[in-house]
């Protein structure tokens, strides 16, 4: 009697300990599935805030899927002698030279935030420039990104800046690739003075790294392979 009383108990714990692992397993996979959710909506709002702040700069009409009157719209008068071209407009300038501290990344049980570009520390003051030619779609104060420039180079391209000391364009302001935009600094949420840089396509964040692999020589980020 004894030995079927144990093996009763024995059974009973074995089922519930079965049935908590399962618990657990659902209640695992409901966090993780909202995790991923929140972060979906997280990266939707900032390209529904970024559509908007474009939308806004440049007009509600603007039709960023059509290339020639969107390029039509970002040039130059005759008399600036200024005009647009797919080499000039393309991320194919350096911003500045400096190391590469924190790489592009996605969130995850490590990181509570994506990080959709690089950082680069430099020493504060030193000239940022443009990537691309393009037009200045955003030049002012962020709280994150402290000083921000966003720019937008045509053919769904855009470049971002962060953390700048001081902004030297303004909104709507065309600029050549190599241009000086602005001075490097600590503005914003950092902990010392360096570049948060940016490259956007179609509304998804590109990696930096592959328009600019000389950032590599220099790598002093947590995650350099």
């Amino acid at each position: 009697m004894l030995i079927v009383g144990a093996m009763s108990v024995w059974y009973y714990s074995i089922k519930v300990l079965e049935d908590h692992h399962e618990l657990q397993n659902k209640y695992d996979t409901l966090v993780q599935d909202r995790l991923t959710v929140i972060e979906l909506m997280d990266d939707l709002q900032r390209m529904k805030q970024m559509d908007q702040l474009i939308r806004k700069t440049l007009g509600t009409e603007i039709n960023l899927d059509t290339e020639k009157k969107t390029m039509d719209s970002l040039r130059y008068s005759a008399e600036d002698k200024y005009h647009v071209s797919y080499i000039e407009n393309f991320p194919s300038k350096a911003p500045i030279q400096g190391w590469l501290t924190q790489r592009i990344s996605q969130s995850s049980i490590f990181q509570n935030e994506n990080h959709y570009g690089i950082d680069l520390a430099v020493k504060e003051g030193e000239p940022i420039l443009a990537s691309a030619g393009g037009s200045v779609v955003y030049s002012g104060w962020n709280y994150e990104m402290g000083n921000l420039i966003i720019l937008y180079h045509g053919n769904a391209y855009f470049t971002l800046y962060g953390h700048n000391q001081r902004n030297q364009v303004q909104k709507l302001e065309s600029v050549k690739r190599g241009d000086v935009i602005a001075l490097a600094g600590k503005t914003g949420i950092s902990s010392g003075p360096h570049l948060h840089y940016e490259i956007w396509k179609d509304g998804e964040a590109l990696d930096p790294l592959i328009f600019f692999p000389q950032y590599k020589e220099k790598d002093v980020s947590p995650n350099n392979e």
